[in-house]
């Protein structure tokens, strides 16, 4: 039986035009409590540049949401150009397969919080998880950055119109510094 598009609340259009007109971050989120370590596809957004916070959304009822609640720690990685095929899989394989991370493929190294960072990554922020709020069917996680790292040459993936889309060459204009 073919399923019907979601409709958004707005006109009653289809959602995936609404939600694929906004480009976001792609990012892996790692996530780890006890011995239990999951990876997820996952986007983040500045929230406050002081102290630096960001804002993360998981769905309750999946392995990521669970064990960042019980850890109360997170860390996002920007997904380097590289990783964008293991960005897919890790949004698309379930985080009780006990077989995911290796399916994922991508290597974890230690950072400043017990949750690992994804190695290659453009960027990766670990995080102290500050506030969660119910968001709709998600909850909104605010991550406190407690440590960071920017790899130099790394090449950040954005998803755009349903699409994995690279970052392109900068537009004409004023640079922005940052805080601003």
């Amino acid at each position: 039986m073919p399923r019907k598009a979601a409709k958004s609340a707005a006109g009653g259009r289809p959602l995936a035009e609404l939600l694929g007109s906004l480009p976001c971050p792609t990012g892996l989120l790692c996530a780890r409590a006890g011995s239990a370590t999951d990876v997820v596809a996952a986007t983040a957004m500045w929230v406050s540049y002081d102290p630096v916070i960001v804002a993360v959304y998981l769905k309750p009822g999946s392995t990521a949401h669970r064990l960042v609640n019980e850890g109360r720690h997170f860390t996002f990685n920007v997904a380097d150009e590289a990783q964008n095929a293991a960005a897919l899989k890790a949004g698309s394989i379930k985080g009780g397969d006990a077989g995911k991370l290796a399916k994922v493929g991508v290597t974890l190294v230690p950072g400043s919080v017990p949750s690992p960072r994804v190695a290659g990554a453009a960027a990766s922020y670990d995080c102290r998880v500050l506030k969660v709020a119910a968001c709709g069917d998600h909850d909104l996680f605010l991550g406190l950055v407690t440590d960071w790292t920017v790899r130099a040459g790394g090449k950040p993936v954005v998803r755009f119109g349903g699409a994995s889309c690279g970052v392109g060459k900068a537009l004409p204009g004023p640079s922005v510094s940052y805080p601003h």
